[in-house]
């Protein structure tokens, strides 16, 4: 049996092949497996890309088909933005999985560190819950190592999606809200993504209700493809001397 030789656990599984892998945690006893699951948490609650690449199944839209989380060099820099940056804004062409990517650090922050509040921002309501339904809920419930799947409780929307998951263990949620400046202004935000800004025609509303919270340490992730030379991203673009996203 071929065994993980390394510091880091996690660097050490993702150096196994997965039958190896497989027969490696299958050889444990209960209490090495507790161990062993211990181990791994508190090594991917310190690096959210080791959990990334070593447990995360997501899905490839266009076919259903579910693969791993791709080690992609760009995927990898844009967590350590997450991991580092307050304020991020992020002109998006598609394909990239840049959507994935903010619905992964979402959860992330959700299942790992205590009362913390995240809303996902979209167009509606019901855009918004299709990312908390179809990805946020999809990751968590797909973990490679299904022991480490943790309990939430799952609030439906009236058009039947999961729009709130709320964590047993850390008490935090990710909820899902239409576009505008009431949900902003009437919940103090840790992380507020605004999926597809430049489709929401309250955008620049929430950015100047959700500014002062984020000028306070609390993280805001603007996204979107183009919609042309309008939008509140754009308008940042703009700004900071970037034209191509204006097409």
């Amino acid at each position: 049996m071929t065994q993980p030789k390394s510091d880091s656990l996690v660097k050490s599984l993702l150096s196994l092949k997965e039958a190896d892998r497989i027969e490696y945690v299958n050889s444990l006893s209960p209490g090495e497996f507790r161990a062993f699951l211990a181990t791994l948490d508190e090594e991917y609650k310190a690096d959210a890309w080791l959990w990334l690449v070593n447990e995360v199944i997501t899905q490839d839209e266009a076919t259903q088909v579910a693969i791993p989380w791709p080690d992609k060099e760009y995927l990898k820099d844009l967590f350590w933005l997450f991991q580092h940056e307050s304020i991020i804004c992020l002109p998006k062409s598609r394909r990239m999985v840049v959507s994935w990517a903010c619905s992964a650090w979402a959860l992330f922050n959700a299942r790992y560190f205590p009362h913390h509040a995240i809303f996902y921002q979209s167009e509606t309501e019901e855009k918004s819950a299709f990312i908390i339904d179809k990805r946020c809920q999809f990751l968590e419930n797909n973990l490679r190592e299904p022991m480490l799947r943790r309990k939430y409780k799952p609030i439906k929307t009236h058009q039947g999606l999961v729009g709130r998951m709320t964590f047993e263990d850390t008490g935090s949620y990710i909820w899902a809200i239409p576009q505008g400046d009431d949900a902003i202004r009437s919940y103090t935000f840790s992380i507020l993504v605004m999926d597809e800004s430049e489709f929401q025609p309250e955008g620049r509303k929430a950015l100047g209700s959700a500014l002062p919270t984020a000028e306070k340490q609390a993280q805001l992730i603007i996204a979107s493809t183009s919609n042309g030379p309008q939008g509140v991203l754009a308008d940042i673009c703009r700004a900071c001397g970037f034209t191509k996203f204006n097409y």
